[in-house]
């Protein structure tokens, strides 16, 4: 995940290591030799256009609305068409107002113009006071949920590790994410949510005490879920 940082030139940009207490516990349960976190991106105001999400302070708010008013003023000057010139005005009455697009409601094709027009403030922004970044670990944890991302997990002797992925992302999603073959042959997911298997504190156990369910390719994977993918390649 890639994160822009608007206002704050001393941040400590680059790779953070998300922290998960969970992670730790799926690596002591496996005995897994080795253990590996998602790792979030901080990237300076540059990226901003390329960036998932960002992080703002709160008192750089209106620098940030400016950004996108800029666009939709020039837009405007170019006499767009009919159906462009509707989108823009209720973009610039929300910026008018200070508010962010990704507060306003936007059909999906909408959504998709927006950010095809080098728009900002319609992406996920996380915004901090200047005391939150005293505390970076818990600030790189509040960056990746609130900007739309959630962790599944995975097991074994060689690795436990967690996987970055979308809030509502599919169960073959998921699988893709580790491999595409996964994906393409996708038979079902073995699950278990993270805190079933805490409450056990065993896997073997958990899977014999009924904390293991088989799940299809649409099943709609949750934060902390314990996933094995089964495959036909």
């Amino acid at each position: 995940m890639k994160i822009s940082v608007f206002g704050i030139n001393d941040f400590p940009f680059g790779k953070k290591a998300l922290p998960d207490e969970r992670l730790k516990k799926i690596t002591e349960w496996y005995k897994a030799q080795k253990m590996t976190q998602v790792q979030v991106e901080f990237v300076t105001e540059k990226d901003l256009k390329i960036s998932d999400a960002i992080v703002c302070l709160d008192e750089k708010k209106l620098d940030l609305v400016i950004l996108d008013m800029e666009i939709v003023e020039g837009k405007l000057e170019r006499q767009p068409v009919a159906e462009e010139v509707g989108l823009l005005k209720r973009c610039q009455e929300l910026l008018e107002k200070e508010t962010p697009l990704v507060s306003g409601t936007f059909s999906e094709e909408e959504k998709k113009w927006l950010s095809n027009n080098n728009f900002v403030t319609v992406k996920p922004i996380i915004f901090i006071s200047r005391a939150e970044l005293e505390d970076l670990p818990s600030l790189v944890k509040k960056a990746y949920y609130e900007g739309g991302r959630i962790c599944f997990l995975t097991g074994g002797v060689k690795e436990a590790r967690a996987w970055e992925i979308k809030k509502n992302a599919t169960a073959v999603e998921a699988a893709h994410t580790i491999h595409s073959d996964l994906a393409r042959g996708f038979i079902r997911a073995e699950v278990m949510a993270y805190d079933d298997l805490f409450k056990v504190g065993n896997v073997n156990q958990a899977k014999t005490q009924g904390c293991l369910r088989q799940e299809g390719k649409d099943y709609i994977v949750c934060d902390g879920d314990v996933i094995e993918f089964k495959s036909g390649v």
